[in-house]
């Protein structure tokens, strides 16, 4: 059985018997025809508010949020029909604000623009700045969230007559689900805000993972923080495993987001019987799999069906290397300490790093095990940061993990890696 996993803008293959192997999947689910139409349709029926039509009358200006390159929004699809829609009800292109929320990402570079928003966008005459938690100057405190965590938000929105929130909504390792609230936490925070939600704290509590929204306090944190700067209008989608768009949610940020995430729920959640011995993955190709920053969000989803000391082979390009210097130095740092030493070190806001969170993330894989073979483009030097061991193919992956856990492995694939979240069955 050949069973083809996304990696980069294509695909590696591993070669499997049939009877010996477990695939995940999401649901099949149909993409929407007339896809601009029922946009356009959304926009006039949304849920819990009026149209947006109705709502921009009379704003002299509006802010767009947008996610950055790292995920795989169709904003050339979404964003003509809003822009178009406050263009009719008098707002100007030049009033109109498309900001990247790229949390403590990279400012996204303009070559990048065409490919991230789609021509008509940049071409309708709007203005398109990328956020900068760093930059305080743009930042304004509007006061204290849930868990106790500042609510210090990106001025420009905050002083915005319209706002609107877009993005994917999918599962997310630490907050549930993405979209909604998180285009504004942590999209649009300043780094004092990210302190508490990439806190230790946060996201060590056993509640903050994929598909869990009750009771996590990442989703908590985003949630108090969106409600205190607010947002008037919101458009999410979901995708399928061929980035066709499945689902359109418009309306109130709350509201259409938590019917969004039901209908994700429903699709993206797979349980097994048992724990895997065996866990063969991506990082859901690109632009998710760019480097190893984000391919942690891959492993930490492996982790979750792996029994102990069972072998996890990633398949994530890596094409940009490991990420920042900072998560770099922090996986430098983690070679050098113990797990629990790591996590005092930076469990308070004098010891913050930007990339911690990541870099806590990980260990919490390393805790289940140590046994990682890594397909990438990454250097042997940068191999040496990873706590993994290098393959050149899958199949090299499989036959190693094999040597490891015996030839009877239980093995579990997951071609499109954290896009699906795999559960193991819980006895009534």
């Amino acid at each position: 059985m050949k069973i083809k996993l996304r990696y980069g803008k294509g695909h590696e293959t591993i070669e499997i018997p049939a009877e010996k192997v477990q695939v995940l999947k999401k649901r099949d689910v149909s993409p929407i025809e007339d896809i601009e139409d029922k946009i356009r349709g959304a926009l006039l029926n949304p849920i819990g508010i009026p149209p947006l039509f109705e709502i921009a009358k009379g704003k002299r200006d509006s802010c767009i949020l947008v996610s950055d390159t790292t995920r795989p929004v169709p904003n050339g699809v979404i964003l003509p029909p809003i822009i178009s829609t406050l263009k009719q009800a008098g707002i100007s292109p030049n009033k109109i604000t498309v900001l990247i929320a790229t949390g403590t990402h990279d400012v996204v570079p303009d070559e990048l623009l065409e490919e991230l928003l789609g021509k008509e966008v940049l071409l309708s005459g709007v203005k398109i700045i990328s956020h900068n938690a760093y930059d305080d100057s743009t930042l304004v405190n509007l006061g204290v969230g849930a868990h106790n965590c500042p609510a210090i938000l990106n001025k420009l929105y905050v002083q915005s007559e319209l706002k609107i929130c877009t993005g994917l909504i999918e599962p997310h390792f630490m907050a549930g689900y993405s979209g909604g609230r998180k285009s504004i936490c942590p999209g649009i925070v300043g780094i004092e805000t990210l302190k508490v939600f990439h806190g230790v704290a946060a996201m060590g509590h056993p509640l903050s993972k994929s598909c869990s929204l009750e009771g996590n306090p990442v989703q908590e944190i985003a949630e108090s923080v969106a409600k205190i700067v607010g947002c008037d209008f919101m458009v999410n989608v979901t995708l399928n495993d061929k980035r066709e768009i499945t689902g359109i949610f418009a309306g109130d940020i709350f509201k259409a987001h938590r019917v969004g995430c039901d209908f994700v729920g429903e699709n993206s959640i797979v349980e097994i019987d048992s724990p895997a011995d065996i866990v063969v993955t991506s990082n859901g190709g690109y632009p998710l799999d760019q480097n190893y920053y984000q391919t942690v969000k891959g492993l930490v989803e492996a982790s979750e069906i792996l029994r102990p000391n069972g072998v996890i082979v990633m398949a994530s390009e890596c094409k940009y290397g490991l990420g920042k210097d900072d998560f770099k130095n922090l996986l430098k740092e983690l070679r050098e300490k113990t797990i629990e030493q790591f996590l005092k070190g930076h469990s308070t806001s004098e010891g913050f790093r930007s990339d911690q969170w990541e870099v806590q993330k990980l260990t919490q894989v390393l805790e289940k095990t140590r046994n990682i073979f890594l397909l990438s483009g990454l250097s042997d030097e940068e191999y040496s940061f990873t706590f993994s061991r290098k393959v050149h193919s899958l199949n090299e992956g499989l036959r190693k993990a094999i040597q490891i856990v015996g030839r009877n492995a239980n093995i579990v694939v997951i071609p499109e890696g954290p896009y699906i979240v795999g559960r193991i069955k819980t006895s009534t």
